[in-house]
């Protein structure tokens, strides 16, 4: 290879790395149950319990109500309250279930069982898994990460949590003829 050609690859290389240190959603799936109806018929001016294990900061003061006003202040579509302590306003059946760096590492499609779950809060990157939770089954699922990050008010931490909240609630549009599989009987 001349000398020549190595630099734009190089740059491209350095370009690509460079990229890859912001917050990352490497997984998202959604379960037949999840639906955006479901979810606004579930939320939409309610509170929505958010269960936040660990916290990759140490003993940072605040962080589960910091991470669910994140939550809260991204646009998903129906106007909910994300918090770790709803008020009558709930709907019981459905729940929001949120693990930094747990170990071991654990399976989203496990954290609705409302387990409590062992976090180790200096590790990096920092591993973040999320759940919808309808009626203790996991109606969504996101897996996201985030190489460098100083605190919770980092705005690479707040882009990721902003980001798994989006990947977390997507709009899906209603079956065909309101039935699941879009034919009548």
């Amino acid at each position: 290879m001349t000398p020549l050609r190595a630099v734009p690859a190089t740059a491209l290389a350095l370009l690509l790395l460079a990229g890859c240190t912001g917050p990352r959603i490497v997984r998202s799936d959604l379960n037949a149950l999840y639906s955006s109806g479901e979810f606004f018929a579930a939320a939409d001016g309610r509170d929505l319990r958010t269960i936040i294990q660990g916290n990759p900061y140490g003993n940072t003061p605040g962080f589960e109500q910091l991470v669910a006003q994140i939550m809260t202040g991204t646009y998903v579509g129906p106007r909910t309250r994300f918090t770790p302590t709803p008020g009558p306003t709930e709907n019981r059946d459905y729940f929001v279930s949120v693990v930094f760096n747990a170990q071991p590492a654990v399976n989203p499609f496990d954290l609705c069982d409302r387990k409590t779950w062992t976090t180790a809060p200096a590790m990096r990157p920092i591993l973040v898994r999320a759940a919808f939770c309808v009626a203790g089954r996991e109606a969504s699922a996101v897996t996201g990460f985030l190489d460098q990050s100083s605190g919770p008010d980092d705005p690479a931490f707040i882009n990721l949590i902003s980001h798994l909240t989006i990947e977390l609630f997507p709009y899906t549009p209603p079956p065909l003829f309101g039935r699941i599989g879009g034919f009548p009987d």
